[in-house]
Order: structure tokens, then sequence, then C-alpha cells
């Protein structure tokens, strides 16, 4: 009996460990990106506008498959699915790293999108499975401690090497560790979760696709075309109507991808919308901050990997701590301090200059790291729990898709802003603060919400 004990303790180690290693994979390519885009600008003699579709793509794809993880997860054995989706993910990632152009980089990153929607989607699943109800609140810890501080080191190793031996180095590191988790899979992964014939809508994953994916085009070409072209107004339409096709399916069919029943729940909806601006706003920084940097400052990547760790690492820190406080005060105060921080932080980069030090940029980062770790985890299970117990499931879904979504949108969107008028590459500190107008307008709107519409104290059970 002991025996058998200690092998199941040592399989639920071993998967955990693969697991927590894929996600961390499959988490710091986005901040190793943005570190590498104004590179990447210059070696494919692109515009940001074109460029950060490698981000805005990343995201799309991710969240669209994000919409099939109850399908998937009750359709496939887990093993064989850790290893399509890992597989996938380190495909996209030798794309990036032998890309001879710019379409094959981006077909690479659409690969990883899909890759990264499984892995991500499965892990908490089936670490839930694995652990111990006793021991889950510890794995949980030590699973966002590592996706979490991951990010922090990354664009400070990817900086040093982008500086000394170029971009691709880096991809070519990560199928490495994909490798090695690959191997790891194959001897500790085993098949946990149960498995059943779950019917899935196709035609709602079609639509949900072309309508999102065209928003997300639009709000990349709102820079280089007018409203009232095809490049912006007609994909706009073609978005919108799309997806009032699918919402319109949504609530007809007996077994929808998503359940938008539950956007009757005020608090939910708010925190939704919330969220979605917080991830715009944050992909938008990220895709801004290192063009600034590097490109109209003219700093190294190693620079830009040092101004931007302190906010991951405040944001990982604070996070658990946050947490505690909304256990203690609830949602509102730290919803209301939250916002108003980022909405100072967005304000503070309005007066950097070109001539000043790119260090300058630390505080007002500094203050965004606390204002997001005040909001994003604690909103996200502030929304859960003004569900009923039957709704959880598809309030997350619908959580985990939209706000990945409004990642891609604040990616493409705020770049466009930075990109208006603008000829080439030759960006200027004005653009970049035409799209800091566009992120503080966003800030103050949950400022807005913050103190109007969120409630005090969370659900009782």
């Amino acid at each position: 009996m002991n025996t058998v004990a200690t092998e199941e303790k040592i399989s639920r180690k071993g998967i955990f460990f693969v697991l927590v290693l894929g996600s961390v994979i499959t988490s710091i390519v986005s901040t190793v990106m943005s570190t590498a885009l104004p590179v990447i600008m210059v070696d494919f003699s692109i515009t940001a506008s074109r460029a950060q579709m490698v981000t805005s793509i990343y995201s799309l794809v991710s969240g669209i498959m994000i919409l099939a993880t109850a399908f998937v997860v009750k359709r496939f054995p887990t093993k064989r699915l850790f290893f399509v989706g890992m597989g996938l993910f380190a495909i996209g990632v030798l794309l990036c790293a032998i890309a001879p152009s710019f379409a094959v980089m981006l077909f690479g990153r659409v690969v990883q999108g899909v890759g990264y929607g499984i892995i991500i989607s499965m892990t908490q699943m089936v670490i839930l499975i694995i652990i111990p109800s006793a021991k889950r609140g510890f794995a949980m810890g030590v699973y966002g401690l590592a996706v979490t501080f991951a990010p922090v080191v990354a664009p400070m190793i990817a900086g040093v090497i982008i500086d000394h031996w170029g971009w691709r180095l880096i991809f070519w590191i990560i199928l490495l560790f994909c490798v090695v988790d690959f191997l790891c899979g194959a001897k500790f992964m085993k098949n946990v979760l149960e498995n059943s014939s779950p019917s899935f809508d196709i035609l709602s994953m079609v639509l949900a696709a072309v309508g999102f994916t065209c928003i997300v085009l639009m709000a990349g070409n709102m820079g280089n075309y007018s409203f009232v072209s095809l490049q912006v107004g007609l994909l706009l339409v073609i978005g919108l109507v799309v997806l009032v096709l699918f919402a319109i399916r949504q609530m007809k069919i007996e077994s929808p991808l998503l359940n938008l029943r539950v956007f009757k729940t005020r608090d939910f909806t708010v925190s939704v919308i919330i969220v979605m601006i917080f991830y715009a706003l944050m992909n938008g920084m990220s895709t801004i901050i290192p063009i600034l940097v590097q490109t109209v400052q003219g700093q190294s990547a190693t620079v830009f990997g040092i101004v931007i760790a302190p906010c991951a690492l405040i944001t990982g820190l604070m996070s658990p701590v946050a947490g505690k406080l909304y256990d203690k005060i609830g949602m509102k105060p730290l919803a209301m301090l939250g916002t108003v921080l980022v909405l100072v932080s967005e304000i503070g980069v309005l007066f950097v200059t070109e001539e000043m030090s790119s260090y300058v940029l630390i505080l007002p980062l500094v203050v965004l790291g606390f204002g997001m770790s005040f909001v994003m985890m604690n909103l996200s299970a502030f929304a859960m729990e003004k569900l009923e117990d039957i709704q959880k499931t598809d309030g997350t879904a619908l959580m985990s898709c939209l706000r990945t979504i409004g990642g891609a949108l604040g990616a493409a969107g705020f770049v466009s802003l930075m990109s208006v008028g603008v000829q080439g590459s030759n960006y200027t500190m004005a653009n970049v603060k035409n799209s800091y107008m566009g992120m503080v307008v966003l800030a103050a709107v949950c400022v807005v919400m913050a103190f109007g519409f969120i409630k005090g104290r969370k659900k009782t059970s």
C-alpha cells in the first residue's frame, strides 16, 4: 500500500511539474515578443501597425480556442491533448525561429496561439483533479507564482540575448524547453480527466472566430485607413453583424458555446467590461513601451527589459496581498483604488519626453503594477461569486475568452492610434502620447464604473 501511495504521489507531482512548466513556457512568449518587437520591425522592414499583429493575433487565436475548452477536455484523453497542445506550440516556435518573412512568423504565432489555448485551458482543470483538496491552495499558489514570475525575468534575459545574439536565439531556447517538457510529459502525464462525447456547435465557433477576427483586424487598421474604408468600416460592419448572429444563436440553441444569459447579472457584466479594458491597457502598454524605449529613445532591448521588470514584479508580489484584502474589505474599495492608480499611471507617461532617461518610466509602470494587482484577479473572482453555481463554468469561459480578446484589441487599437500620420517607422513621442491619450480615456471609464457600479461587499454563501 505504501508503494502504491508513493507511486501515486510521484505521479501527481510529475503531472503538476509538466503542466506548470508548459504554462510557464507558453506565458513567457508574450513578454519576450514585446522585447523583440522593435528589432523585428527593423529586420522585416515593417511598421508597428503590422508588427503588433504578432501580439494581437496570438491573443485572438488563444481567446477563440478557449471557446472550445469544455469540448476538447471532455472529448480527448488528457495525455494526448497535452501532446497536441505542446506539439503545436513547439511547431509555432520553430516557425518563428526560422521565419524568412513576417508572414511566416505571423503564421507561427497563430499555431502557437492554438497550442497555448489548449495548454492554458486544461492546466487548471487537471490541477484541481490531481491535487487533494487539503493541498490545492498551495498547489494553485505555486502555479500562480510560476506563471507570474517567469514573465518578470524573461524581458531582462531576452533583452541581453537580443542585444548580443539576435532575437531568433530566443525562440531556439524556448523550443529547447518545449522539447524538455514534451519528454517529461511522455514520462509523467496520465489520462486524469473523464472523457465523453459532448456536442459541439461548429457554426457558433465559426461565427465567433470570424466576428472577433474582423473586429481585431479593424482595430489594427484604424491608424492607416479612414473609417469609411473597406479595411476599417467594412470589417467593423461584418464583425458586428456576425457577432450579433453569434449572440442570437447562443440564445436559441440548447447547448450554447457561450451562455450569454450570465450577462443578466449586472455585477458580472460590469466586471467583464473592466477586466477586458484592463487587459487591453496591459497589452497596449506592453506593445507601446518597447517601441518608446527602443525606437523613439534609441535604447537597447536590455534597457527595456530593466524598465518593464519592476511592473511585472510588483504585480506578482502584490496579487496575494490584494487577495487577502479582498477577503477582508470586499471589491469596491480595491476597484476604486486600483482603477485610480491605473489612470494615474497612464497620465504619468504623458509627461515623459524623448530627452528623459528611459528609467523614468519605471515609476508610472510600478504604479500600474499596483493598480493591476488590486483589480485583475480579484475582479474575476468577484464576478464568479455573483453567479449561481450552475452558471460559474459558463461565466469562467466567457471571462477567459473576452479578456483575451480584449488584450488583442488593446495591442491592435493602441498601436493604430500611435500610427496615425506616421510614415514608415518614424515614431516620435507625440505618436506615443496619442496612444496613451486613448489609454487615459479607457482608464477613466474604468474609474467611473468602479465608483458607480460595483457594490461594496462580496456575495456571501
